[in-house]
């Protein structure tokens, strides 16, 4: 695998990509019990063909994805990876929180200290100002690094321009990670005023020297499968890559991206990721720039639900299945097939075909009706540019739409 110089730690090198802890093998569909075989095949065979950049967060499975790093890099020898973990910012409210869950990480991981540590999920500024500025946070972590618990210091980052800019005026920071991919990148004269703007935060820290680690290459899987529409174009170029290795290339081509952070949970998803990032990594020419755009643009002609699956809306307190449920919604929308009052999509088979499926994918007791607007979940997700409680809601109103023009034309078909 193609490994990169690492600027804050000379005669350092790391692996183009690196093991993401955020879906992991899990067992019986229980996001906290961790199936050990497979994913130590899976950390096994990147190991053997180069990987030794590894990320995990004290969310992650429920507090399990730190204790599976743990368990399974147990093996190596500690210089032989790096490993990454990050302060859980949402659920510190005091100095000793802090203290309590670093102490803690470093015991679930079984290192004496984290190469790369990251202030996690930096989406709201205030939280920032408060947790890390006026509670201390951030001059304590700094004095974990300077007793050497910590190797380098970043952040990763879900939020807006003004708020990077503040982050990088008034604090020195050793990297950052962002989300980056081809749905959320913005090009330097496409001057977007709203929504996340993954280009233009690449190129802040460019300008500051800052390496760029990616998070969310593949939006949570939507690039890895985009729609049928935007494949056919992919395919017709006859260049034999799948839709994720077209993804991974496109982020792994901008010359300031240290790292891609990839979840990985399936052997083949790991062998297709090695391959592309291989030693001889193929950067993204001028023409397949123009290819991927034309897929693209087939892609965005059907909006759906922003949601990258990354699950820390989960457990919802009243049992919602939260990304189930926007990617039940995603599959129809995201293909245009959303049902209709007019138009090509005004049918009974698909009103019938919609509902079937949502009856069937989500359990009575955690569809979106019972979505209450606790507003706990926006406490802990991320994205910012759409809102939990409010999707729920379109998602329930448009079902019981659906289901109502279902039953009147089912019901005036009867009495024909």
């Amino acid at each position: 695998m193609q490994r990169k110089p690492y600027p804050p730690e000379p005669g350092r090198e790391i692996s183009r990509l690196g093991f993401g802890g955020i879906r992991l093998p899990i067992l019986n569909r229980n996001d906290s019990e961790m199936d050990y075989e497979l994913g130590q095949k899976l950390v096994d065979y990147g190991v053997r063909h180069g990987m030794n950049y590894f990320d995990t967060g004290w969310v992650y499975h429920h507090g399990q994805g730190e204790v599976f790093f743990g368990k399974v890099l147990k093996k190596y020898p500690r210089e032989s990876f790096m490993l990454a973990d990050k302060m859980p910012t949402w659920l510190v409210h005091s100095l000793d929180d802090a203290k309590r869950f670093f102490k803690e990480q470093l015991k679930r991981c079984q290192v004496e200290y984290f190469d790369n540590y990251l202030l996690h999920s930096i989406s709201k500024f205030d939280e920032f100002q408060n947790v890390y500025e006026k509670m201390g946070v951030l001059d304590y972590l700094k004095e974990e690094k300077a007793r050497g618990r910590i190797r380098h210091l970043g952040f990763s980052f879900h939020s807006t321009v003004p708020t990077m800019e503040y982050l990088l005026e008034k604090h020195k920071w050793d990297f950052a990670l962002i989300m980056l991919n081809c749905l959320e990148w913005d090009d330097e004269n496409e001057h977007r005023q709203s929504g996340y703007r993954a280009g233009t935060l690449y190129r802040m820290l460019t300008a500051k020297n800052l390496p760029v680690f990616v998070m969310e290459p593949l939006s949570g899987g939507r690039v890895a499968t985009l729609n049928s529409k935007a494949k056919k174009v992919l395919e017709a170029a006859e260049l034999g890559r799948s839709l994720a290795s077209w993804g991974m290339r496109f982020a792994a081509s901008l010359p300031n991206v240290q790292t891609l952070l990839s979840g990985m949970n399936k052997l083949d998803q790991v062998v297709d990721n090695v391959r592309t990032l291989s030693t001889d990594f193929e950067q993204m020419t001028k023409q397949d720039h123009e290819t991927y755009g034309r897929a693209l643009a087939e892609y965005h002609k059907y909006p759906i639900i922003p949601c990258t699956m990354c699950r820390y809306c989960m457990p919802c307190p009243y049992g919602v299945l939260i990304p189930e449920t926007f990617a039940w919604y995603n599959s129809f929308a995201g293909e245009g097939l959303l049902p209709a009052d007019a138009g090509p999509n005004d049918s009974q088979a698909l009103r019938r075909k919609f509902l079937v499926s949502y009856n069937n994918t989500i359990p009575p007791l955690a569809r979106a009706n019972h979505c209450i607007n606790c507003r706990k979940c926006l406490m802990a997700c991320p994205q910012w540019t759409f809102r939990i409680p409010v999707e729920m809601e379109k998602i329930e109103r448009f079902v019981a739409h659906v289901q109502s023009q279902y039953d009147v034309k089912k019901s005036v078909k009867s009495t024909c």
